[in-house]
Parts: C-alpha cells; structure tokens; sequence
C-alpha cells in the first residue's frame, strides 16, 4: 500500500470524527444561542436570572444551617461523652492508686510508682479533654 493510500482511509476516519466534534459544537452554539435571544426581554432574563439566583442561595443557607446545626449536636454529644469518660478513668485510676497504696504499704518505691502512674493518666485525660475542646471550638467557629 502506498502512503497515498494509508493516508486516505486514516483521513476519512478523521473526517468522520471532526464532522462529530463539528455537530456537537454546533448544537452546542445554537443552544446557547437559542437561550440568549429568547424572546424575553433583557429586563425579564435579568429577573428570571436573580429569582433563581435568590431561590439558590436560600436552599444553600438552609444547608449550611442545617450542617452547623448537626455538627454542633455532634460536638456536643462527643464532649458530654468525652467527659463522662475522663471522669470514670479518673475515678477508677485513684481507686486503683489507693488499692495499690493499701496493698503495698507505705514503702516510698511503690507509692512514688502508683504516683507516677496516675499522674500520667491524669495528663493524658486533660491532653484528651483539651482535644475535644478544640475539635468543638473548630467546628464551631
């Protein structure tokens, strides 16, 4: 085969494709067209145009009003629920700080150790505490 000949049925499959590309810009630019020189006047389009303008941004408020809303619910639930925690794990460690204390006596070694242990926990609940403080002022603000 020729080049001539490669080229010819390379081209009609081109020249199908770009009639396509061709139409659909074309109905593309009548729609447009079609939409612009309505019979409406320029007065009436402009109304028509800020009604649905308006009807848009007070279906988004009541969104956004609606998501403020459920993450405020979110949040407060999750800080009620975060408390309740921190104040279970504090209760339940100075139980078990004190049960460790009787049982072993007053030796300074243990105690200084059980000391050390519910001053931890009682850091990582403020540290948790705090997190959920700041998680609530975010999505708050």
């Amino acid at each position: 085969m020729t080049s001539r000949e490669m080229n010819g049925k390379d081209g009609s499959k081109t020249n199908s494709r770009d009639f396509l590309v061709g139409a659909f810009i074309g109905a593309l630019a009548g729609a447009t067209a079609a939409f612009l020189f309505t019979p409406k006047s320029g007065k009436d389009l402009r109304t028509t145009i800020n009604g649905q303008t308006i009807s848009i941004l007070e279906k988004t408020d009541k969104v956004k009003d609606k998501a403020l809303s459920k993450s405020t619910e979110i949040a407060a639930v999750a800080k009620e629920k975060a408390s309740t925690v921190v104040s279970q794990v504090a209760h339940q460690s100075q139980e078990l700080f004190e049960k460790v204390r009787d049982k072993q006596g007053d030796s300074s070694e243990h105690t200084y150790s059980a000391s050390t242990n519910t001053e931890e926990i009682q850091r990582k609940l403020e540290e948790t505490q705090r997190a959920f403080d700041e998680t609530e002022i975010k999505l708050n603000h």
